[in-house]
């Protein structure tokens, strides 16, 4: 196993390119950065070709954890890697099929894989997303969030801006919005636990939609299915719904998937 130690004096962006195997981080208050890095196949000349940099100046600091392309002809090598990380550092990540495990806080997440799952804890500004078939689960975002994905599922347990979401056969869950979302699937369901405020616009093919609405939120709705069932605990109207309080904008839309709109 190869480890790499620096010191540091304020976060980092880390740059992690691993095509294959496991990345663990972790973001805590200090001042070095970690890093441990195993190969399974090839033992010391592999881990030696990896790139474990720290580059830029102090004040930007850039770490860069990249393992070696895969070699033709030869069996797919894979890597375990431990990073350490200053809290509030950014993570920019290339998998292809890694998975990824993130614990503590980030401050921006942008990333992109194929197969691999993708685990985050706290990422405080902005998430950035791409996987093919790979899974993505976010315990909170604090700003906005724009993940695409072919058919694996996204769930995002708190989401404090505005959010994009696609997927042709995954699912998508949001457990609480708490400003206007987007969100496009071809057969993947959609829930979306409690909404705030904002303009929340879902369309499916054949996915059903569950949407949840704040208490002391009012709502403006329009929900409509051409075979499916539906169904709402709120009144459907045209008009805005008078009063006070943050006002969401429903718009809800599947061909042959149900909807059901509720008080969350």
């Amino acid at each position: 196993m190869r480890t790499e130690t620096f010191n540091v004096e304020q976060p980092v962006r880390a740059v992690v390119r691993v095509p294959a195997g496991r990345v663990e981080i972790e973001a805590s208050p200090r001042q070095t950065v970690e890093v441990s890095l195993e190969a399974t196949r090839g033992g010391d000349e592999l881990e030696q070709q990896a790139a474990i940099e720290l580059r830029g100046s102090a004040a930007r600091p850039e770490l860069v954890v990249e393992t070696p392309k895969r070699r033709f002809g030869l069996n797919r090598e894979e890597y375990r890697v431990t990073i350490l990380l200053p809290e509030d550092s950014a993570l920019d990540a290339s998998l292809a099929s890694a998975d990824l495990r993130a614990r503590g806080r980030l401050s921006e997440v942008d990333l992109d894989n194929a197969s691999g799952d993708v685990e985050l804890g706290e990422v405080t500004g902005e998430l950035k997303a791409k996987s093919a078939s790979g899974d993505l689960k976010v315990e909170r975002v604090g700003d906005g969030a724009s993940v695409h994905s072919a058919s694996g599922d996204i769930e995002v347990a708190h989401l404090g801006g505005e959010g994009t979401f696609r997927s042709a056969s995954g699912d998508v869950v949001v457990r609480q919005a708490e400003a206007g979302l987007g969100i496009q699937t071809a057969s993947g369901d959609q829930t979306i636990g409690s909404a705030a405020a904002g303009e929340v616009v879902l369309r499916s093919a054949s996915g059903d939609l569950h949407v949840g609405i704040k208490r002391g939120s009012r709502v403006h709705v329009d929900a409509r299915t051409a075979s499916g069932e539906l169904g709402s605990e709120l009144g459907l109207g045209e008009e805005a719904p008078a009063g006070e309080g943050p006002m969401v904008e429903l718009s809800a839309v599947t061909a042959s998937g149900d909807v059901r709109i509720v008080r969350a």
